[in-house]
C-alpha cells in the first residue's frame, strides 16, 4: 500500500513540475530584450558621443574636451543672471577612474555623471561582456534601474536591495554597477569636489602611517633600510638601478607609488593571485632598458632560488608619482607567493645582460613596514576605541549593513527549507521525500527564481576572488551549502539541489519504458566508451576556467550549461539546439549531461575525492549487479563505486539498507550458490 502511495505522490509531482515547465514556456514573452527605441540601451562602445555626454549630465549645455586627473569632462551652462559660464559638474568614464568593478567577465565600461553637490545626475552602461547576453539580450539596459541612481549623493552607501533594487536573475552584474557607480563617483569627488570618504578606523591608521612615513626624507629611508637598491654596472659605463622596498598596506603604497598605480597593482594581484603581500621593484638608471624580469630571482631562508615568473610582477605605474617619483623610471610589484614570510628576510638577485655576476641584496622590511607585516595595528586601543566611539561599532555597522544589502528574508527561508528537505531525503533514503526535494529544488531555483549554481559562480570566484559572494546572500548560502555537504558526502548537490538535475531524473522517471527501452538496448553506451566519456566534462571545467582566467571570456559557458536557456525559455538557436541535443540525449542515457557534459559537476567531482562519509559495500556486492544497473550515473561497477561520479542519490543505499540485491542472503550461502552455477570455477 505504502509503494502504491509514493508511486502516486510521485506521478502527482511530475504531473506538477511538466506544468509548470510548459507553462513557463508559454509565458515567455520577448519583453525581456529590450525595446529598439529604449534610451539607455547599451552601445556596445567607449567611443562616447556628445549626446551621451548630454545625457549623464542633462543640466550642462555645452562640454569641455576631457581634461583633468583623473579625466573628466566638464559641463556648463550659461547664468541667466549675467550671462556667464557656470560649472554644472563633470561627466567622466569609469575606465578612467581605476580600479573599475568587475561583472563575471570583465569590467563594465560606464559613463557617468556628477554635479558639484557630490549627486549622480545619470548613468550610462557603454559596455559589458556577460554570459546572460546569449540567453536574454542586452539586460542591463533598463530605464528604471539604471534611473534609480539619478540624484543620488555618494556619500550614501548604494546598498543593493536597499537603496538600489537590482535587475532580476543578474545580482553580480547589478553589484558591479552599484559598486563601480559610487566608488568612480567618489574618487572623482574626492579630486575636484573635496569629498572624503573610508572606513574610519582604516582611514585613522593610513593617515598614521602617511605622516610617520613623511617625516623621513629619501635619504632616511635608505639609511634605516626602509628602502634596499642594487646598482649594477653595465657596458659602456651605463647603470642598472633596482629599488626595493614592501608595500603591504594602501598607505605605504600611497606613499610610495601614489594612490592610482598602488590601487592597480593590488586589484590585479588580487585578482590573479589572492593576494596583497608585494614589494615594490622600481627600475631606474640609465640602463634601465637592458633591465629584463627573468633575470631576476628571489629566495628566503634554506628553500632553493626561483625565478620570478611573470605573473608574479604586476604593473605599478610609470615612477612618476609618490616618493619614488624622478627616482626611476617604471615600477613593478612583486607578489610574494604564500611560502614567503615578509616580516623575514628575503634574498634577491640580478644578473645584467652580458654580464656572467649576479648581484645579490637581502631585504629585511624594517620600521614602519615591519610593524605592519607582523599585523600591528599601528593605532593604540584607546584610539582605535575612540574611532569607533564616534562611528559606532563595526559589528553593529555590519548587522545593519551586511554587504548583501537588505537581507531577502523570503529566500532566505526557501532556501532553508530546500537544504531542510535535501538532508532529510538524505539522511532517511526515502525516494518520496527526495522527489519533494526536487520538485521544490526546480520549481524554485529553476523556474521562479532562477538562483542555480552554474559554473559561472566557479569562474567568478577565480577571476575575482570569494568574495564575490558576500553580495548576494542567497547565492553565498546555496554556494557555502554545496561545499560543506560535498567535502563531507560527496555530490548531495547534484543529488537534490540541481533543478536541470530533477529534469533529468524526471525525464528517466516518466518516459514510458515501452517506448524507450528498445532505443536503450539499441544503442546501449559501451563500458570502455562510458568511462572514457566521463572525462569529457573535466575537459570542459579546465575550457571554461582557462577562458575566463587567460582570456576573460567567460561567454563559453552558455554553450555548456543549458540551464539559462531552459529556465529563462530565451536563447539563440544554436543554445536551444544544444538544448534539446542534451534533453534528447537524457531520454536514453540517464543523467546523461551529469555523466558526460557538467562541468559544474566536474568540479563538485574533484571537491569529493576529500569526502570522507562515502558509500558502504558488504562482500556481497563483488557478486552482484543489481545497484551497478540501477545507478543513474554508471558510477558502480559491482563492488567498486567511482565516488567522484556518485550524485549520492539514495538509490544503492536504499538497496543495501532494504536487502534488495544479493546482500539480502548469507555470503556462505552466496558462495556455495555460486559455485553450483560455476563448476568450472571450483
Amino acid at each position: 500500500m505504502s509503494a502504491t502511495r509514493n508511486r502516486r505522490l510521485i506521478q502527482l509531482i511530475g504531473t506538477c513540475v511538466l506544468a509548470c515547465l510548459l507553462g513557463n514556456a508559454a509565458l515567455a514573452q520577448p519583453a525581456r530584450q529590450p525595446a529598439a527605441g529604449n534610451p539607455v540601451r547599451t552601445p556596445f562602445s567607449t567611443d562616447v558621443q556628445p549626446g551621451w555626454l548630454q545625457q549623464v549630465l542633462p543640466e550642462a549645455e555645452s562640454f569641455s574636451e576631457k581634461q583633468g586627473t583623473p579625466p573628466v569632462y566638464n559641463g556648463y551652462r550659461r547664468n541667466p543672471d549675467n550671462g556667464q559660464q557656470e560649472l554644472v559638474g563633470y561627466a567622466f568614464l569609469s575606465a578612467d577612474v581605476p580600479p573599475e568593478e568587475r561583472g563575471y567577465s570583465s569590467p563594465i565600461a560606464m559613463l557617468i555623471g556628477l554635479n558639484p553637490d557630490n549627486q549622480i545626475t545619470g548613468i550610462k552602461v557603454l559596455d559589458y561582456v556577460e554570459s546572460y547576453v546569449n540567453t536574454v539580450g542586452d539586460f542591463v539596459a533598463d530605464p528604471v534601474f539604471q534611473a534609480q541612481f539619478r540624484h543620488k549623493h555618494i556619500s550614501d552607501d548604494f546598498r543593493l536591495l536597499r537603496d538600489i533594487d537590482g535587475i532580476s536573475g543578474a545580482t553580480v552584474t547589478s553589484f558591479a554597477i552599484t559598486r563601480g557607480v559610487r566608488e568612480a563617483a567618489r574618487r572623482v569627488a574626492e579630486a575636484h569636489n573635496g569629498f572624503v570618504a573610508g572606513d574610519p578606523i582604516e582611514r585613522a591608521r593610513t593617515q598614521r602611517i602617511l605622516e610617520e612615513l613623511r617625516e623621513l626624507s629619501w635619504q632616511d629611508l635608505l639609511d634605516q633600510g626602509i628602502v634596499q637598491q642594487m646598482i649594477m654596472p653595465g657596458p659602456g659605463g651605463i647603470q642598472l638601478e633596482l629599488t626595493l622596498t614592501y608595500l603591504g598596506h594602501q598607505a605605504l603604497g600611497e606613499y610610495f607609488i601614489g594612490r592610482t598605480a598602488y590601487v592597480r597593482a593590488e586589484r590585479d594581484a588580487s585578482a590573479r593571485l589572492g593576494g596583497a603581500q608585494m614589494i615594490l621593484l622600481a627600475v631606474g638608471g640609465d640602463g634601465f632598458g637592458q633591465f629584463r624580469q627573468d633575470r631576476l630571482s628571489i629566495q628566503q631562508g634554506d628553500s632553493p632560488r626561483r625565478r620570478i615568473l611573470p605573473n608574479r610582477l604586476v604593473t605599478a605605474g610609470n615612477a612618476d608619482d609618490g616618493i619614488i617619483a624622478n627616482r626611476a623610471e617604471f615600477a613593478g610589484a612583486i607578489v610574494l607567493d604564500d611560502w614567503i614570510d615578509p616580516a623575514q628576510p628575503i634574498n634577491f638577485s640580478y644578473q645584467p645582460l652580458g654580464s656572467r655576476d649576479q648581484y645579490e641584496v637581502s631585504y629585511q622590511v624594517t620600521g614602519l613596514g615591519l610593524r605592519i607585516a607582523q599585523n600591528d595595528p599601528i593605532l593604540s586601543e584607546r584610539e582605535i576605541a575612540s574611532v569607533l566611539r564616534a562611528e559606532n561599532s563595526v559589528i553593529l555597522k555590519f548587522l545593519n549593513d551586511p554587504p548583501w544589502g537588505v537581507t531577502p528574508w523570503d529566500k532566505v527561508i526557501y532556501l532553508s527549507l530546500i537544504f531542510a528537505l535535501a538532508l532529510a531525503a538524505f539522511f532517511t533514503k526515502r525516494a518520496a521525500i527526495r522527489w519533494v526535494a526536487l520538485t521544490a529544488t526546480l520549481v524554485y531555483l529553476g523556474i521562479v527564481d532562477g538562483g542555480f549554481l552554474s559554473v559561472s559562480h566557479i569562474t567568478g570566484a577565480a577571476v575575482q576572488g570569494p568574495s564575490i559572494f558576500l553580495n548576494n546572500l542567497p547565492v553565498l548560502m546555496i554556494v557555502v551549502f554545496t561545499l560543506v555537504t560535498t567535502l563531507i558526502w560527496g555530490r548531495l548537490f547534484c543529488s537534490s539541489l540541481c533543478p536541470f538535475g530533477a529534469v533529468q531524473d524526471i525525464i528517466t522517471r516518466f518516459t514510458p519504458k515501452r517506448w524507450i527501452a528498445p532505443i536503450q538496448k539499441a544503442i546501449k553506451v559501451p563500458r570502455k566508451l562510458h568511462v572514457n566519456g566521463l572525462y569529457v566534462k573535466y575537459g570542459i571545467l579546465a575550457f571554461i576556467l582557462g577562458m575566463a582566467l587567460i582570456f576573460n571570456n567567460v561567454m563559453v559557458f552558455p554553450y555548456f550549461e543549458p540551464f539559462g536557456t531552459l529556465f529563462f525559455m530565451s536563447g539563440s538557436a544554436i543554445l536551444f539546439a544544444i538544448l534539446a541535443a542534451i534533453l534528447l540525449a537524457c531520454v536514453v542515457v540517464p543523467r546523461f549531461y551529469c555523466r558526460y557534459v557538467c562541468p559544474l559537476g566536474a568540479a563538485l567531482g574533484v571537491v569529493s575525492l576529500v569526502s570522507p562519509f562515502r558509500i558502504k559495500r558488504v562482500p556481497q556486492c563483488t557478486v552482484c549487479t543489481v545497484c551497478e544497473h540501477a545507478c543513474p550515473t554508471g558510477a558502480i561497477a559491482r563492488e567498486k563505486i567511482d565516488f567522484k561520479e556518485c550524485v549520492r542519490c539514495d538509490v544503492c543505499e536504499a538497496k543495501l539498507i532494504k536487502k534488495a540485491g544479493s546482500c539480502r542472503h548469507d555470503m556462505s550461502r552466496i558462495i556455495v550458490r555460486h559455485k553450483e552455477l560455476n563448476p568450472v570455477n571450483q
